[in-house]
């Protein structure tokens, strides 16, 4: 039996939306066939198995969330008997969901403080200088 674990499918990718199951608990797949759709933060993309098998349990339930390196799936090696099921628990998708970083939105930076221009001649560009004589 081995795992399958969600791929990094680009240089700056860290995490994952799984959008879709394409295969079934003990559907035959082989290297290179598409057995999921992940969501990035740039695209939905195709992901592939990289051995021969039969899936064995789909752990992440569509909809969640997954770091890259997350076991998404068992699958059998050919000629494999499967073993006991292994019993899914809320720690598998606590843990999966504690894999995913959490961002806070920045705290509200206070205004600037603005006080009158000082006495006296003020600063001013060339092109706005330009533009107030224009429009007198």
């Amino acid at each position: 039996m081995f795992e399958f674990k969600l791929p990094s499918l680009g240089a700056d990718m860290d995490e994952g939306k799984l959008l879709e199951w394409l295969v079934r608990p003990g559907d035959r797949v082989v290297k290179g066939q598409v057995v999921a759709i992940v969501d990035t933060s740039k695209a939905a993309v195709d992901v592939e198995i990289w051995q021969d098998g039969t899936v064995h349990e789909l752990l992440v339930e569509p909809g969640t969330r997954m770091a890259v390196g997350t076991v998404m799936a068992t699958l059998l090696e050919p000629g494999e008997a499967p073993a006991a099921k292994r019993t899914r628990t809320k720690t598998v998708k606590a843990a999966a969901a504690a894999a995913v970083p959490v961002v806070e939105a920045p705290a509200a930076k206070p205004a600037p403080d603005v006080s009158p221009a000082p006495a006296g001649r003020l600063r001013v560009s060339p092109a706005a200088r330009k533009r107030a004589e224009a429009l007198g």
